[in-house]
This record gives C-alpha cells, structure tokens and sequence, in this order.
C-alpha cells in the first residue's frame, strides 16, 4: 500500500520543510492541501517550485484536497452558479496536472457543499452531477480523475455515506469521476464501517486515515486492520493519505511542527501494520 500525508497536518508551517518531513518519516507521497498551499490563482513558477521540492524529497504528488477556497457553491441548482464552479473545478484539475497528481478531491464540508432548506434536494444533486461530469471530461483530458468524498452528518447535509457517494457517482456516469472515503467519516456514518468498505470499495479512487479523535491512526479506537483486510478485497491499489487535520472546531492543526510529527510516526506505523501484511 502506498501511504501519502495531507500538507494541511503541518498547517500554514513552511511548506517546503512540510514536505521533507514528510519523506523523512517514510511516506511515499505528500496530498496538497490546495486552498492553503496551492491555489488557483497560484503562478506557474509557484507550481514549478512546489514540485521541484516534492520531486527532490523523493515523493510524489498524490492529490489534491481542501481545494475549495468559498467563492464558488457545488451544491445548487442555479446554473449561473453551477458554470461558475465548473470553471473553478477545471481550474483545480489544471493544478493537479502541473503537479502531476492523479487525483483532486472533492470533499468540503460547509457552505459550498450544503443544500440550504429551500433548495430542491433532486434538482441541485442533478446540477451537481452534471457540473463534476462536465470537470470530469475535463479531467479526462489531463489524465486526472476526480473522487467525490463521503463526509459525515455534521459537516454537510449531502453525501453522507459511501452508499450514497457511490450512487451519485453512478448518476455523474463518467469514468474519471470515482468515489472518496476517510476513515474518521467510515466512524461516524457508516453502521459497519467494513462491509461498506467491502461492498463500496470498489469505486474508490482515494482512502483518508485518520482515527476516531480525528488525529492520527493509532491513537484511538477504528480498527484498521478489519478495513485494511477488506479493501484488500477490492483490489484497491491507489493512495491512502493521512488527513489529520480539522482536528477540533477551534483548532485546524497540531500546536507544534513537533507534535505533528510525533502524530504522523505513530500513524505511519499502525497503517504498515495494518494494510501491509
């Protein structure tokens, strides 16, 4: 298994030295946290040294997360709204392909992906679908594929479970369109978090690890090995990521460069336990 680390766990601390951390303590890949290291609107020559210093750590760019930044709605079905985010999805996508990462995720939580009370629920998930399929057919063009995240209750009203990720991805019906889960989300949502896994998996393109505190694996109670055990089922072979981050509502990151670290060596070792055996 391919093990990557979310640069939003070191916060807004150099990114720089965020990535060498990173492959000093064995990860194979860095996930760039998008709206803080590197959005949109970032330069060219801004991209070129950013990979430069993935590709000198010896590392690879995994994907994109977090890549909303609040100017654009995903959950609406107002058309002028919906072209205007599937511009903003292609403008992800063209980062993701400067950065040679196969994968943009498209989670949040929060206003761009709630369904506010007088929306049609129907009508807005059929906009949203035709705008990830339209960033979709883009995303095909720059071989890069797009993974809509299952993200629990308290942070959206919309897509909630693997089930339901899953078949709104059938409903998008685009081959670089896949799904998204994250273990701390399996936790909260999913009544048997393996036979999800088991049953789900196998429209996977990415999997967060994060435990049920929400800080690194193997620091509370979610059993890794049973998920590792039936994504192994499923043939999965893409990147498991650490996205130890969101850590409590007044607090995003660890207080210290050397806490995170401390967070991300235990969490290393409990998933090579858990997914490489």
């Amino acid at each position: 298994m391919k093990f990557s680390m979310c640069t939003a766990v070191y916060g807004m601390h150099d990114l720089h030295d965020t990535i060498n951390r990173a492959a000093k303590i064995g990860f194979d890949a860095v996930e760039l946290t998008a709206a803080l290291h590197l959005p949109v609107e970032s330069t060219p020559e801004r991209r070129r040294e950013v990979k430069g210093w993935i590709r000198d750590a010896g590392l690879a760019c995994s994907a994109l997360h977090y890549i909303f930044d609040g100017s654009v709605k995903l959950a609406t079905a107002d058309r002028t709204l919906n072209a205007k985010c599937a511009d903003y999805l292609c403008k992800v996508v063209d980062v993701a392909a400067d950065m040679e990462a196969a994968t943009v995720i498209i989670g949040s939580g929060g206003a761009t992906r709630h369904l506010d009370d007088d929306t049609d629920r129907e009508e807005a998930a059929k906009c949203m679908a035709e705008v990830i399929h339209q960033a979709g057919e883009y995303a095909a063009s720059k071989d890069v594929y797009l993974a809509v995240e299952a993200i629990n209750r308290y942070e959206t009203n919309f897509l909630n479970t693997m089930q339901q990720a899953t078949e709104f991805v059938q409903q998008v019906d685009h081959p670089h369109v896949r799904t998204m889960a994250d273990t701390y989300h399996l936790n909260i949502e999913e009544a048997d978090p393996v036979e999800s896994v088991r049953k789900y998996g196998y429209a996977l393109q990415n999997l967060h690890l994060a435990d049920s505190n929400r800080h690194a694996p193997g620091t509370g109670h979610f059993d890794f090995k049973a998920v590792a055990d039936a994504l192994r089922e499923t043939g999965f072979d893409k990147y498991c990521s650490f996205e130890v981050f969101g850590l409590y509502p007044w607090k995003l990151w660890f207080d210290t460069v050397e806490e995170a670290d401390r967070q991300m060596q235990i969490g290393i070792e409990t998933a090579r336990a858990a997914f490489n055996r």
